[in-house]
């Protein structure tokens, strides 16, 4: 009697099985990112590190394609707590923490190397403080790649060729200046506008890496492709400080172990990947390099908004921009 009665509640119930103990602690992870991207896989190992290395007393929930909103908006949830992790672009945070836009002055950071080096050291550090004034901080940086400007007039083989050109550019005043200084019309969005925009036929072109281009297949909108190389602007991963608050001091260990590996992980995989994506790239898009001579023109322009820009910045931006020139150099 005792076999049939559970038999029969399986049939009845196949998919109930014993609970196992409830997370103490649900992280919302809010993301621009797609699942398949570098991003959107490391986000995936931070999700099973962090509960493998707590026995799932920390479990993470991941939205990704901006599905709680915008950067901005995403960003406004974790400053008051709503949203507990954020991945985005550091220019997106500029508008609570005008010091990170130190971080994307054009022709900045001569490689990748150098970026991280300055970020996992003493300049990360003190970013942190300064995003903690706003409720927020920075748990990780990781990779998004030098950014090149695309669109569908014509290739970019000098200056004189973004001219006219209404191109969607971070939304930070030193890129809509630097974008002034060469001719275009720079025009600030949010990134989930940009896709949009480009097949109606508002802005003519963008500036992103190898990476967002074919993650988002941004070259399915764009003719030409040319590697200006102006800035490599970090990801960062935002946490908001109640959250950091309300890990358990026990468990966050755990927390830093596996948001390290995650990030690891993603700057390996963007960087491996960056090939591969400029192949996919080509085959449908017109993709030229500028010449080292050409490229002058940009610089230049580059060094005539830094010093307006360096005004912007607030309490401590001068010292980053001059520690970060010095480390360059």
């Amino acid at each position: 009697m005792y076999r049939r009665t559970l038999i029969g509640a399986s049939i009845a119930a196949p998919f109930i099985i014993p609970s196992a103990r409830a997370a103490e602690l649900t992280l919302k992870l809010a993301s621009f990112a797609t699942d398949q991207s570098t991003w959107g896989r490391a986000q995936t190992m931070f999700k099973n590190e962090i509960e493998k290395r707590t026995d799932k007393r920390i479990e993470v929930a991941i939205f990704n394609n901006n599905t709680l909103g915008s950067n901005r908006e995403a960003l406004e949830l974790a400053r008051r707590g709503s949203v507990d992790l954020v991945l985005t672009g550091v220019s997106h945070v500029t508008r609570n923490v005008t010091q990170l836009n130190a971080l994307i002055f054009p022709y900045l950071f001569k490689d990748r190397a150098s970026m991280f080096s300055l970020l996992d050291g003493s300049i990360g550090a003190k970013l942190d403080k300064m995003m903690l004034a706003q409720n927020l901080s920075a748990v990780g940086w990781w990779d998004n790649g030098f950014r090149h400007v695309s669109n569908n007039k014509r290739p970019i083989i000098s200056a004189s060729d973004i001219q006219g050109l209404k191109l969607r550019t971070l939304p930070t005043p030193v890129h809509v200046d630097f974008f002034k200084k060469i001719g275009a019309i720079p025009t600030a969005m949010d990134f989930s506008e940009l896709l949009s925009a480009l097949r109606q036929g508002v802005i003519d072109g963008q500036e992103n890496p190898p990476a967002v281009m074919g993650s988002f297949r941004i070259y399915e909108v764009q003719k030409y492709y040319s590697l200006t190389g102006h800035a490599n602007e970090p990801m960062v991963m935002v946490a908001s400080d109640q959250t950091l608050k309300k890990i358990p001091s026990a468990l966050m260990p755990a927390f830093k172990a596996a948001m390290a590996e995650a990030t690891s992980y993603q700057r390996s995989i963007n960087a491996q990947e960056e090939t591969q994506n400029m192949e996919t790239l080509r085959k449908s898009m017109q993709v030229n390099t500028i010449s080292a001579g050409a490229l002058t023109a940009f610089r230049s322009a580059a060094q005539m908004v830094y010093g307006p820009a360096i005004l912007t910045l607030g309490t401590g931006g001068e010292e980053l921009v001059a520690d970060i020139v010095k480390a360059n150099t």
